[in-house]
């Protein structure tokens, strides 16, 4: 038998160089092959060597778990969240998602109180599922309690009032919002910089209370957004994680999977186009294969047109789904561990990511939110003025419009620590409203 890696010599860095200068007609490598991205504010190249001394081949499901915590497959949930409505709609709405392939649901339950619960997860099968409730109320959360003893519920619940109640220890009870910054217009160094602080706070308020480590640790959730940038987009999630686990490893946790955050990625709308609709799909694919890419735990594409004036979103959730599970039945993604690891230049960007993430984290660290907010500003301003002068094209947004664009609007009805969040498209009434 021959061998193959014998059979073909390996080129030096020295050489490798020298035959690009000659492909490259005498400009410079520097100019040619290295970028600065103002958006990301990340120096990046466009190759990678096997002997940079930025090498950070590690092993899946180990320390520090850049490469992922799964060691038997890639699987995630895909999530659908149901609209606010009646509990009857509600109830055949999420029994629908269910039948459609969705593995995940998440339900605000308002201000109903237990008879409309009830009537909300008549029929659903929570034992077989993960489910995410937020809450508000002293009768919301006891029968959430007895629902978790009874129907084996598994995922979380979050509290959005100013009431404190007694957490659920199988639960995660605490959410922390990055993608609170991707809908401000923010980049990912901020996001994932404001994630880890806002983390970080919690986990010691948690262990302030009396939980160890460990406990405090899994009562902690992250939802992080989904952005149209790919690489750096795939190396968000693998730099967070890996900048998690120093975190939690500092305050020496029992068992080494506490380390490992548990991550929602969830399409914002930023880039979104209600004028031109189908390029939408084409847009969340890209950036849900760059969070299944990344190794998150849980997937949700939101139709493309929940913030707007459309009130019927029934298609376009179906159409979300449906890119969430051809992703994993019919691509198989949900089958190898960590596709684009070992990658040269996709490790060398996650270090360039890792560090400005850290400096941004411990900037927020030692002098809190408000230096954050004008840069989240700062860079959103930069991306309309991107946008508008046509130095980023979106197609449908700015280039290549719709000849028979539709007629429905944006209306934004979330607020952020940020402010309101942003969308590119113009050519819309924008609403604002709490």
């Amino acid at each position: 038998m021959t061998d193959f890696y014998n059979n073909f010599s390996t080129s030096t860095e020295e050489e490798w160089l020298e035959k690009v200068k000659t492909d490259l007609k005498g400009k410079n490598v520097e100019d040619a092959l290295h970028r600065f991205h103002p958006i990301e504010e990340i120096d990046y190249a466009f190759y990678g060597l096997a002997n940079d001394k930025n090498d950070n081949h590690g092993i899946p499901g180990q320390s520090d778990f850049s490469r992922g915590g799964q060691i038997k497959n890639n699987d995630w949930i895909n999530n659908v969240y149901v609209p606010n409505d009646s509990p009857k709609n509600m109830n055949a709405f999420a029994l629908k998602q269910l039948m459609n392939g969705a593995t995940g649901l998440t339900i605000d339950l308002a201000q109903f109180d237990t008879n409309e619960c009830e009537m909300i997860a008549n029929q659903i099968g929570f034992e077989h599922i993960v489910a995410n409730f937020y809450y508000s109320t002293k009768e919301q959360h006891d029968w959430l309690n007895t629902l978790s003893s009874t129907k084996g519920l598994n995922g979380s619940i979050i509290n959005t009032s100013n009431e404190e109640f007694v957490h659920i220890s199988s639960l995660r009870n605490n959410i922390v919002k990055g993608i609170d910054v991707q809908y401000a217009g923010g980049n990912i160094h901020q996001e994932i910089g404001y994630a880890l602080h806002k983390g970080h706070e919690l986990l010691f308020e948690l262990m302030d209370s009396g939980l160890s480590v460990d406990d405090a640790a899994a009562q902690i959730k992250f939802k992080l957004g989904l952005g149209s940038n790919f690489f750096f987009e795939v190396n968000k999630f693998k730099a967070f994680r890996a900048l998690w686990y120093s975190i939690v490893k500092s305050y020496n946790p029992e068992h080494s999977c506490s380390t490992i955050p548990y991550v929602e990625a969830e399409t914002g709308f930023l880039n979104k186009s209600l004028k031109d609709p189908h390029n939408n799909l084409l847009r969340q694919t890209t950036e849900a294969l760059s969070a299944v890419l990344g190794g998150i735990d849980e997937l949700t594409i939101r139709p493309y047109n929940t913030w707007s004036t459309d009130e019927n979103i029934e298609r376009e959730q179906r159409l979300a789904l449906n890119i969430a599970l051809l992703l994993k039945e019919e691509s198989y993604l949900d089958k190898v561990i960590d596709p684009a690891g070992g990658a040269y230049i996709l490790d060398q960007l996650m270090s360039s990511i890792k560090d400005k993430a850290w400096k941004t984290f411990q900037k927020l660290e030692s002098e809190g939110l408000e230096f954050l907010k004008s840069d989240i500003q700062r860079i959103a301003k930069l991306r309309i003025q991107n946008t508008e002068n046509k130095n980023d094209t979106h197609i449908g947004i700015n280039k290549y419009f719709n000849d028979n664009p539709s007629k429905s609007s944006w209306k934004i009805v979330v607020e952020t620590p940020f402010g309101a969040p942003i969308i590119l498209e113009k050519e819309s009434k924008i609403e604002v409203g709490l």
